[in-house]
């Protein structure tokens, strides 16, 4: 597991299928036995009870479901749940192929993937879902948490692999308001193409980050341009640079094991809020100022008008309009190892979100979407869904789960 909270958690047992008909015959007898159980993909959700469970609960590890293999014409990737991504792009990569996941190759490849899934519904039954068999399912599983079945495998569209540009820059702290403020010229520079990503990495560390990657061998546009302008202290951009190695980097900034926790909040590009968040928590946090045991952080992840647009388009659940403009999203974070107050970081970091929150209402920023992979078990994904969406994912759920198992037997994860 990548937190603490969850490994501590002591199921009765571990189940580990390793097929499809193994995990609906273990539902089965979980169902018919009225126990409740997790379901453990990835285990990278850090929320304790996400992926795990205490007794007398069971848990459903898909750990051993995690091959990655081809389809002939290698357009397609079919994905164990218990793959993790590293494995998933170093498993493509001699083939010469990509897909879209995750930034870290630690993290398990359930989440939210376009392309199809082989799963388990509540009776057991097997089902294959896309855009052509089980329509109205694969609509739903775009935000379906644990609410609709167990996914056994993931169908991924591929892509030619290529080498990229990319890396890290570090900064010092007196250079955060113009860090901020290229960010959100990157922002509004992004192309439809979706070639160019950015990460702004703002906390209690005295030096920040922020991340580069363009899917091209060299840096030939101008999208970064402001970015690249701001004053570094340590520099790791290249170019010719794999997608393995870059993500490598991402990963050493967050480490496994520790005691973690997520939070989030979108919002209207703003740099001068993006700096008055960071120094709020900065005051919040002054009591652990230089306690190697705490890290807090601000991740700032810049939603451009192309990838909204992009989710316009294959009318996702989430609703998000391009009519609202590009956004910011935030992951604030907090790491901590030893023997500090759990409680007490937890209630810090809930008060770093509510100031947020609050002053971005006040100053028009806020915006509802909550991002389900980064929220906290007290925030809600589907509240601020449009309605219409939230019925019909509620319309689905019944006529797959009319007998509610998942929602009494299954704690883990978001209920609609």
């Amino acid at each position: 597991y990548f937190s603490a909270e969850e490994s501590q958690l002591s199921p009765s047992c571990r189940v580990n299928p390793t097929s499809a008909d193994e995990v609906a015959q273990v539902l089965n007898i979980t169902t018919q036995f009225g126990c409740k159980f997790a379901v453990r993909s990835g285990g990278h959700m850090p929320w304790a009870g996400a992926a795990n469970i205490d007794q007398p609960g069971v848990t459903i590890d898909l750990g051993f479901l995690n091959t990655t293999t081809l389809s002939e014409d290698k357009s397609t990737a079919h994905v164990g749940p218990g793959s993790r991504w590293g494995a998933v792009y170093s498993a493509l990569a001699p083939e010469g192929r990509v897909v879209v996941g995750g930034r870290s190759t630690h993290v398990g490849a359930g989440g939210y993937l376009l392309g199809g899934y082989q799963m388990v519904l509540a009776n057991g039954t097997i089902v294959e879902v896309n855009e052509q068999e089980n329509a109205d399912l694969f609509w739903a599983m775009h935000l379906g948490s644990t609410n609709f079945g167990i996914v056994t495998r993931y169908d991924l569209k591929t892509t030619e692999d290529t080498r990229m540009w990319g890396g890290h820059r570090f900064y010092n702290r007196s250079h955060a308001l113009e860090a901020a403020e290229a960010l959100l010229d990157f922002n509004e520079k992004s192309g439809d193409q979706g070639l160019d990503s950015m990460g702004f990495d703002l906390g209690s560390n005295e030096v920040f980050f922020m991340d580069y990657s363009r899917i091209k061998p060299e840096n030939d546009t101008d999208v970064f341009q402001a970015p690249l302008s701001v004053p570094f202290v340590r520099d790791t951009t290249r170019a010719n640079a794999t997608l393995t190695s870059l993500i490598e980097e991402i990963d050493a900034a967050y480490p496994i094991g520790a005691h973690v926790s997520f939070r989030t909040l979108a919002f209207k590009p703003d740099a001068q809020f993006m700096i008055d968040w960071w120094q709020e928590g900065l005051r919040i946090f002054k009591p652990y100022e230089g306690n190697p045991n705490l890290n807090w952080t601000l991740i700032y992840a810049p939603m451009p008008l192309s990838m909204i647009k992009a989710a316009e388009a294959v009318d996702d659940p989430q609703g998000l309009s391009s009519k609202n403009g590009s956004l910011i999203l935030t992951n604030l974070t907090g790491f901590w190892m030893g023997n500090l107050d759990e409680d007490d970081i937890q209630s810090k970091l809930a008060q770093l979100l509510n100031w947020g929150r609050t002053t971005a209402e006040q100053r028009g920023l806020f915006n509802q979407w909550i991002y389900l992979n980064y929220a906290s078990p007290d925030q809600d994904p589907y509240a601020g869904i449009p309605t219409a969406n939230a019925q019909r994912l509620r319309d689905i759920r019944q006529s797959v789960d009319p007998d509610g198992v998942f929602k009494s037997l299954w704690p883990g994860g978001f209920k609609l």
